[in-house]
């Protein structure tokens, strides 16, 4: 993993997903994948086929209510860099709203990556909302690292997807 050891320990168990595994000490599991989605951006293959989607999920937790527990952050930046060691890579974070907390999900998201200077450690996110015909909206964001040698391509076909989904239906 990254160079400072994570709180949790992580298991990588790979597969086309690329899942990563822990357990937090109040015996609560997470997944962590990164789910190929090439399709998502409209780009060159340089791009598109180094697209993943960041899902994080509670897969197992223990009867009544969970303390807030700060070392799931830092499992999860541990994840990140390990995953973003192949620098071409990019990740999206689609904050679902389907259950109305899409807008907390994104505050959640964002906070973390100001608190833990994911900035500072040579990384860029790049926000965009995207709105479909029925009314429902969510928004998203791209991470990558600030090398990628491709970082303006990246953003152009990210402005290009959010204009084809936000123009008036």
């Amino acid at each position: 993993m990254a160079n400072n050891q994570p709180p949790y320990k992580i298991e990588f168990l790979g597969g086309n997903d690329n899942v990563y595994f822990f357990f937090t000490r109040f015996k609560v599991g997470y997944l962590v994948k990164f789910k190929p989605s090439f399709y998502v951006l409209d780009a060159e293959p340089a791009i598109a086929d180094n697209v993943y989607e960041l899902v994080i999920a509670r897969i197992e937790k223990p009867e009544g209510p969970i303390p807030p527990d700060e070392r799931i952050l830092y499992t999860i930046a541990a994840i990140a860099e390990d995953f973003f060691k192949k620098e071409q890579n990019i990740a999206i974070y689609v904050c679902d709203d389907s259950d109305g907390r899409g807008k907390a999900r994104k505050r959640k998201f964002d906070g973390w990556f100001v608190y833990l200077n994911f900035e500072g450690r040579g990384f860029m996110k790049i926000d965009q909302g995207f709105h479909e015909a029925d009314g429902f909206s969510y928004s998203a964001s791209l991470i990558f690292k600030s090398e990628n040698k491709l970082k303006i391509q990246i953003i152009t076909a990210l402005d290009e997807l959010a204009a084809k989904y936000n123009q008036p239906k």
